[in-house]
């Protein structure tokens, strides 16, 4: 864990505010972060991007509110099971502001020159292509709960429905189908966690 210093914060949408802080350890992509506020809770939260010790996270206004006044925030992690990209192609597929979920891995897919695309549904990104059809050699996706058996059965989901509340898969609170979403996943295969 670590006290990060706020760079800045800045609302980016009416749900939306983003956040960056100094954070000495690069998160491998499909990772996360938690965000730990004494004495209240940890709030497990995406990553939308790192750069040269910068952490960049989106945050909720409710999640902003906690933090709006602070100087710094303690930070725990990178947590999660990291994904390789070894692939010449991803595919991402978001459903509204969910987009940001997987930013991190799409933006790292991008740099070690990934043939990168995106389908977007009611969202929408000017950073990727959109994607014609469903081919690639990874899918990862990040959508509600009652989208998911929509998705192709290999694709990787970003599990965020259910709780965390370890995030070291101690409790297994977070345990959905024999996988734990805080150590397994947060993105684990839809064939996986869907009959």
């Amino acid at each position: 864990m670590i006290y990060s210093e706020i760079l800045y914060s800045k609302k980016i949408s009416n749900n939306l505010y983003e956040i960056a802080t100094f954070f000495p350890q690069k998160p491998q992509p499909g990772q996360f972060v938690s965000l730990i506020i004494a004495g209240e809770k940890e709030i497990p939260l995406s990553i939308t991007d790192y750069y040269e010790g910068i952490l960049f996270l989106h945050v909720s206004p409710k999640i902003y509110d906690l933090i709006r006044d602070r100087k710094k925030i303690l930070i725990k992690g990178p947590l999660g099971r990291p994904l390789k990209l070894t692939v010449s192609s991803i595919l991402g597929i978001a459903y509204k502001d969910l987009l940001y979920d997987i930013l991190y891995i799409l933006r790292e897919a991008k740099r070690k020159g990934i043939n990168v695309k995106v389908r977007c549904i009611e969202c929408n990104t000017k950073e990727f292509p959109k994607a014609d059809d469903e081919k690639a050699d990874l899918i990862i996706a990040s959508v509600p709960k009652d989208m998911i058996s929509s998705l192709p059965k290999e694709a990787l989901v970003y599990v965020r429905w259910v709780k965390m509340n370890c995030m070291l898969g101690v409790c297994g609170v977070c345990e959905i189908k024999e996988n734990l979403a805080c150590i397994d996943g947060p993105l684990i295969k839809v064939s996986k966690i869907v009959d």
